[in-house]
């Protein structure tokens, strides 16, 4: 297998920094790395294919995934996770109820011991998604309603939610001893973010939210992000998280001014550019409009 230069300074980082010491079983494993499965810290990696950013800690005690994407590409993810570890997943999580988060766990269900979510995210995902029979559901069979917490092998695990914002399930995974924390869709890095007020989902919410969990967790803490404008930055520090957060409040007071200048909804979502994010992309068609679109309907509602 070739590495880039960046891959092999990676790599010999982990080695002598002791992360994975000589002789784990996991060590020689997880260094043959997909394109899609890839190592961030220690033992924890990403998983990206098609859908939200999925996360894994593999070691020689545990199996830990957070989030499953779609059935197809749940089916890729186990593939490479086989060639990794025997062990079965011990604990997969839902970050939050959105089909490109959750439509994996049908095939993932029979490789997890438990799978684990905020105690919203089964019912939102029953009222989104459990009357259609052409998509298959499983549901969460462990829930939470503020926190959970599990010490797996060497590994604390918790689980947190912090109020409402993407959705009203939202929960945020912190592997506590490598500092890695999954924030699932609370962040969609450099692009414009889904907004689902059909879902629990409040932008004022998600800004205070991220205000929080900015406070919450470590300078040092590294971030694992449902989304992104390119792969490449599909993990990132808390700055990212002050980012959006920034992106959020400017959104409510853009449209907000707009409303007072007397515009109506179609003049507003009918800006170009939201002031000092002309840098955010796309990654639909419309994305920016419909930003605007809700920020005006949340205000409006007030």
């Amino acid at each position: 297998m070739k590495f880039t230069r960046k891959e092999f300074i990676r790599a010999s980082s982990i080695i002598t920094g002791g992360l994975l010491l000589p002789g784990s079983k996991a060590l020689t494993r997880l260094m043959d790395e997909s394109s899609n499965f890839k190592i961030i810290r220690k033992n924890i990696g990403i998983y990206t294919e098609r859908g939200g950013t999925m996360g894994w800690l593999i070691s020689d005690d545990a199996v830990v995934v957070v989030d499953s994407q779609f059935p197809d590409t749940a089916k890729n993810f186990m593939t490479s996770l086989q060639k990794k570890t025997p062990r079965k997943i011990d604990l997969l999580f839902n970050t939050h109820h959105h089909g490109d988060h959750t439509a994996g766990n049908v095939y993932l269900k029979d490789f997890a011991s438990k799978i684990v979510a905020h105690e919203n995210c089964p019912a939102l995902q029953k009222k989104s998604y459990g009357s259609d029979p052409n998509k298959p559901q499983v549901y969460a069979d462990t829930t939470f309603n503020d926190e959970w917490m599990l010490v797996l092998g060497k590994e604390k695990i918790h689980a947190k939610h912090f109020g409402a914002a993407h959705t009203g399930g939202d929960a945020v995974i912190h592997f506590m001893n490598s500092n890695v924390v999954h924030v699932g869709d609370l962040v969609f890095n450099k692009t414009f973010p889904y907004i689902d007020p059909n879902g629990g989902g409040s932008i004022k919410g998600w800004s205070e939210v991220l205000a929080n969990i900015s406070n919450h967790f470590s300078k040092d803490t590294l971030y694992i992000f449902g989304h992104a404008a390119s792969p490449e930055i599909v993990t990132g520090s808390v700055k990212d998280l002050i980012e959006t957060k920034d992106y959020l409040n400017t959104l409510l007071n853009f449209v907000s001014k707009e409303i007072k200048n007397g515009k109506i909804k179609e003049q507003i979502a009918a800006a170009t550019e939201i002031p000092g994010f002309a840098h955010y992309k796309e990654r639909w068609e419309g994305a920016r409009k419909l930003n605007l679109e809700s920020a005006y309907d949340e205000l409006m509602k007030k």
